[in-house]
């Protein structure tokens, strides 16, 4: 395949740059004139810092990355100089009413926390679409309802390794949204976790109605020859095959379940323990991570003893 010439590849990089400022997250919509400035001007900084074009994909993903983030910079600084949530908004978008005030519901009382009345008016907003998530994935009616104020709990749980709340990451209300949509996944995942490990327990009722009426749990009796596998046994077999830092990894994402994987994607001091280099792209940062935990988990395959 020829190669790509300079001028073709930066007029290419400049036109996905322009897409982005115009619509730098969905629910955003920025004036054609003002993305035309922001490409520009991302796109002139970015240069100034080679001293020859890297390679294209390398190139166009750190335009692409640097214009999504100047230009939510800039709406959230024009909606916080004039008090105003909704410019700049998609008049498109009917997910939802209107936007809500990111910088109230941001901010956090010494005391109380997150308890801005702003609050009061963000679950009217991701109540409908979190349930029609969940209903597409069979949970529905009160178990949905309960998933769904884990959920918002989840908001504002700060992680055990940034020590930062989900709900300080977006810099406009629109990102709000695909934010909780991934709480809502993995929250679901963490229901559906919890209903197979109940119905796999022994149903040990004190009476023959609780023995044989539950549909969820019926009778059955503790297999004594169970041998159901452990971290701790896991730990203690296959020990010296991982490094500490792999350790970690696994237990974070599948023992402790205190991270994602996006969790780790965003942090930068957990992604330099890794070895990943400052300033990689966040798909590079999650094949990077991927990779790490396949390799950890194909050691644990090769030494543990069944």
């Amino acid at each position: 395949m020829a190669p790509v010439h300079p001028q073709r590849h930066l007029e290419k990089c400049w036109e996905a740059c322009w897409h982005r400022a115009r619509r730098p997250v969905e629910g955003v919509l920025v004036p054609e004139d003002e993305a035309a400035k922001i490409a520009e001007q991302v796109l002139r900084n970015i240069c100034l810092d080679y001293q020859e074009l890297p390679p294209e994909a390398e190139f166009t993903a750190r335009v692409i990355q640097e214009t999504a983030e100047a230009t939510r910079d800039l709406v959230a600084g024009i909606r916080r100089k004039a008090a105003d949530p909704q410019l700049h908004h998609d008049p498109e978008d009917r997910r939802y009413s209107q936007n809500l005030d990111l910088d109230r519901l941001q901010r956090a009382h010494p005391d109380r926390g997150f308890s801005d009345p702003e609050w009061n008016r963000l679950p009217e907003i991701l109540r409908p679409l979190a349930l029609a998530t969940l209903s597409r994935k069979g949970i529905q009616g009160a178990d949905a309802e309960d998933v769904f104020s884990d959920t918002l709990v989840e908001l504002i749980r700060e992680r055990e390794e940034s020590r930062h709340a989900p709900i300080l990451d977006p810099t406009v209300f629109e990102e709000i949204i695909p934010l909780h949509s991934r709480i809502v996944q993995y929250r679901a995942i963490d229901w559906f976790r919890r209903k197979s490990a109940l119905k796999n327990q022994p149903n040990a009722g004190e009476s023959f109605d609780a023995l044989t009426s539950d549909t969820d749990r019926p009778m059955q009796f503790e297999d004594a020859s169970d041998a159901t596998l452990s971290f701790d046994k896991i730990y203690a077999e296959c020990r010296e095959a991982l490094s500490p830092l792999e350790w970690q990894l696994l237990y974070h994402l599948y023992v402790a379940q205190t991270s994602t994987v996006q969790d780790l994607v965003t942090n930068d001091a957990f992604c330099a323990k890794l070895g990943i280099k400052a300033g990689a792209s966040a798909s590079t940062r999650r094949r990077v991570i991927s990779e790490l935990v396949e390799e950890a988990l194909e050691k644990i395959r090769e030494n543990l003893i069944f």
